[in-house]
């Protein structure tokens, strides 16, 4: 890892934590990039909240150092490492008004009454608070209170943002619009943000660089396309998709990969690694690959299987189909849905064989 004394941003080196003889996390070390979206990906239980709450100094690790704009803030009390946390139970101040919410780091720091009015005005016309600043917390709805609690943390210009799950207790429809406001922000501002969610979607629209969590360590760290298209290995792809990504024991022959009973050319990249293999691994279809039907081209890799599920996601179905007791999912437009029955024998065929991913014996991918 680069010198952290001489990195802009956060980073965190060989980071433990142990609950008596349990670990919650083990060796994690990542950088959370100056004026970068980071984004925690992680189950429940990956250690997502673990990490934010050491490094913002709410309790203290058992191993490993942490880094702000290459200063060693391990040992410092919270309030000193300049870092603003934003959870996902706001801990908004219930008597207190949208202004005296906002204003609450200010006052603290004793800043000048004028240069409080001013940046309190200014954060609400940011995050059209303006209508809710003579409120209290009780009368606003859920998007208003999210943008209230981000807007109190903005409002004191910290050197790092750390978010727990921000977004995880609104709505959809809000959740999509409060995360476009987040992406906006980071971007316009330029502020250094590391976000935990246990939502890849999330994670894929609003990151820069995600960094994986499984069972307290870093599994990856990618850009959203390189862990989509190139997973370190089959528990971060089944993780990250949906419907999730289908495997199949698979062997290679005569230049050919066999798998749910097709025969699919190797993919130029696969080719070399795949050379010497001579036992069963693992290839990976994305259900967008699979595509329902006949194709033109005669070099099209086909088959045939029998619908075994369909389940409706508005303007798409994911249909289920199966053969000799393998079952591949795939996504198809809603407009087949009355063309589809369950036990319908269907053809399909792979939309781009050079898509498709292998994993080694022990689930690692051949590329990574």
């Amino acid at each position: 890892m680069t010198n952290p004394l001489a990195m802009k941003g956060l980073t965190v080196q060989n980071l433990g934590k142990n609950y008596g003889p349990k670990a919650a996390l083990k060796d994690v070390s990542f950088t959370a990039g100056d004026a970068v979206f980071t984004v925690l990906l992680g189950p429940g239980g990956a250690g997502k909240t673990t990490t934010l709450r050491l490094i913002a100094g709410l309790e203290p690790q058992t191993s490993g150092q942490i880094f702000l704009d290459g200063q060693e803030v391990s040992r410092l009390a919270p309030r000193k490492r300049d870092l603003a946390m934003i959870f996902d139970n706001l801990a908004l101040y219930p008597n207190k008004n949208g202004f005296q919410n906002l204003a609450s780091p200010l006052i603290q720091r004793k800043r000048p009454i004028e240069e409080i009015r001013e940046k309190v005005f200014a954060m609400a016309a940011k995050l059209n608070l303006t209508l809710v600043l003579d409120r209290l917390p009780k009368t606003m709805s859920g998007g208003e209170k999210q943008r209230l609690a981000l807007g109190r943390a903005l409002v004191r210009e910290p050197r790092f943002f750390l978010l727990d799950e921000p977004l995880s207790s609104l709505d959809a429809p809000l959740r999509f619009k409060l995360r476009s406001e987040l992406k906006r922000l980071q971007k316009e501002e330029g502020h250094s943000f590391l976000m935990a969610t246990p939502d890849f979607t999330e994670a894929l629209a609003v990151g820069d660089v995600i960094i994986v969590l499984e069972g307290g360590a870093v599994a990856q760290v990618a850009s959203p396309k390189d862990l989509y298209e190139k997973p370190i290995d089959t528990r971060v792809a089944l993780f990250v998709g949906s419907p999730r990504i289908n495997l199949f024991k698979a062997g290679a022959s005569e230049g050919n990969l066999n798998f749910f009973g097709l025969i699919s050319p190797i993919p130029e990249s696969l080719k070399e690694p795949l050379a010497k293999e001579t036992g069963e691994f693992t290839v990976g279809v994305r259900p967008e690959n699979v595509i329902l039907g006949q194709s033109l081209d005669k070099n099209a890799v086909k088959g045939k299987a029998i619908v075994v599920d369909i389940e409706s996601l508005g303007r798409s179905l994911a249909v289920t189909i199966s053969r000799e007791k393998e079952r591949l999912t795939f996504l198809a437009p809603s407009l087949d849905l009355g063309l589809l029955a369950i036990g319908d024998q269907v053809d399909f065929f792979l939309a781009d064989p050079n898509s498709l991913l292998a994993f080694k014996p022990d689930g690692r991918n051949y590329l990574t």
